[in-house]
């Protein structure tokens, strides 16, 4: 969510919005490139799913091990926010930058399918990307990370682990999961559910370790993957131009949604961005 920690942000903010619009840029054109490589690969005759050619076995299990560490981390999240809430907060970060690296290890056997590299290749980078994803994991769990390489790990893995299930599931999918979130949190936001439950102070303080965060602003990477779901789906079914426009249509929802969180200090970040960003899907999916 688009949220202001001071109110000395307002005067800057209006003349650096852009500086507020590059996470969410560079998210969804990384989730973008994602997707259109998988469309380049089957424009050249390669397989284009990450089903399809071999090492099946391989791309099942990366699969069930991101699948069962997101609902590890959920209910290992769920279990301890009542008792230790910051507890259960790193848990879950570090579960998702976990499963962001392990969703790249999908698109980089996607390269050696089509380049048509030998599967010993494959398992070293494997090892390697696995034991430097589980490391960032652990450093943010133990708060040894700086702010601008957890800013960035967020930004990267909203966008792998987006594109991936954005080019996983089809797109009717996208749309009632995307709008059914984005109703979810304006609920959250407009009853300010979360700042009843732990106050404003430990409300910020916790939802920091979650966003792209600056000194006056915050962005959440459910936000961020959320974008990243609607773009990259949009591209890979819909084409180059339907994908180019919702991420135009998403980019002008995230500076209508800052406009608003000028007025109101924090306001929802899907409602309004993931709503424009879908309508390319609906309007060539059902008219």
């Amino acid at each position: 969510m688009p949220r202001i920690n001071s109110l000395g942000f307002h005067q800057s903010a209006r003349a650096n919005k852009l500086r507020f619009m590059l996470p969410i840029m560079l998210t969804i054109l990384l989730a973008t490139f994602f997707a259109y490589f998988v469309l380049s690969v089957a424009f050249h005759g390669f397989p284009s799913s990450l089903f399809d050619g071999g090492n099946n076995v391989f791309v099942e299990l990366n699969i069930f091990v991101i699948v069962a560490v997101s609902l590890t981390s959920l209910l290992l999240f769920v279990h301890y926010f009542r008792k230790e809430p910051e507890l259960a907060v790193k848990v879950f970060a570090a579960a998702f930058i976990l499963s962001g690296i392990l969703s790249t290890l999908l698109f980089v056997k996607l390269i050696f399918v089509s380049l048509s590299l030998e599967l010993p290749i494959l398992l070293l980078i494997v090892a390697l990307v696995t034991y430097v994803g589980a490391y960032f994991a652990y450093l943010l769990f133990v708060d040894s990370l700086s702010v601008t390489i957890r800013n960035a790990l967020f930004v990267f893995c909203s966008a792998a682990l987006g594109s991936f299930v954005g080019i996983t599931i089809p797109p009717f999918l996208v749309i009632a999961i995307s709008l059914c979130l984005s109703v979810v949190d304006l609920v959250l936001i407009k009853r300010k559910t979360m700042e009843q439950f732990l106050g404003n102070t430990g409300y910020e303080r916790i939802v920091t370790q979650i966003s792209f965060s600056s000194r006056h602003w915050g962005i959440g990477i459910g936000d961020l993957t959320c974008y990243s779901i609607v773009a990259a789906n949009t591209l890979l079914n819909f084409g180059l131009i339907a994908g180019g426009i919702s991420v135009l249509m998403i980019l002008l929802g995230s500076l209508i949604s800052l406009t608003l969180t000028l007025r109101m200090f924090r306001v929802p970040g899907l409602p309004i961005s993931i709503t424009l960003g879908l309508l390319p899907s609906i309007a060539l999916l059902f008219f």
